[in-house]
């Protein structure tokens, strides 16, 4: 972290970090250039919401492709992990599998690069992202020892909107992810920081 992004913001005791502000990103997440590639290696959670999403076993069984893992006890990984950015204190991560083409990536993602658990959630009628991890629905966004900022070392690894193809940047982490911000902070924390962005960061180079 340079000095810069020391310099956090804080919103109802969630420290942000300004290279939100400052990171730059595609126009907007785009399964059909990219394939899902920041689902390859899987996502950790709370390990109170696995059975969130083992409460629709049979329905994400069912939207699953033929290649993906129908046996819901090879979903997870066996250990939780100690982890203070969880409510609970405890994480467990996603298990992998190997996709039709060799390539490895979470038991989530299906063929053609769509998360199967918001296939389940849109099919039933739910918010999109109501059965999804939450680090999932925020990349390139992250919580790190309580700071609210951008995956970089995860971007380093992405082929399209990693922090290595700065050709392919139109705007900011921040103006690219909107609907991701409301849902984790709300509206009144993404005016919050709507209102400093535009202050000191929109138009300036």
């Amino acid at each position: 972290m340079t000095e810069e992004n020391k310099n956090y913001l804080d919103y109802n005791g969630l420290k942000i970090d300004p290279l939100i502000f400052t990171m730059g990103f595609v126009p907007k997440c785009d399964m059909d250039i990219c394939g899902g590639q920041c689902c390859n290696w899987g996502v950790y959670m709370d390990k109170d919401f696995k059975p969130v999403i083992l409460e629709h076993e049979k329905d994400i069984i069912e939207t699953m492709d033929n290649n993906q893992i129908k046996d819901s006890e090879l979903w997870f990984e066996k250990e939780y992990e100690p982890d203070t950015d969880f409510p609970s204190g405890l994480a467990i991560g996603t298990e992998l599998y190997t996709m039709e083409n060799g390539e490895e990536t979470c038991v989530f993602k299906n063929k053609i690069g769509f998360c199967t658990l918001q296939m389940t959630a849109v099919k039933k009628g739910m918010h999109k992202w109501a059965i999804k991890p939450k680090y999932c629905i925020m990349y390139p966004i992250t919580i790190i020892d309580g700071v609210l900022t951008c995956d970089d070392e995860h971007s380093k690894r992405l082929d399209y909107c990693g922090i290595h193809h700065p050709e392919n940047f139109v705007h900011s982490v921040f103006e690219a992810m909107t609907e991701e911000i409301k849902y984790i902070i709300g509206d009144d924390g993404y005016n919050f920081l709507l209102e400093h962005f535009e202050k000191n960061y929109k138009n300036k180079s």
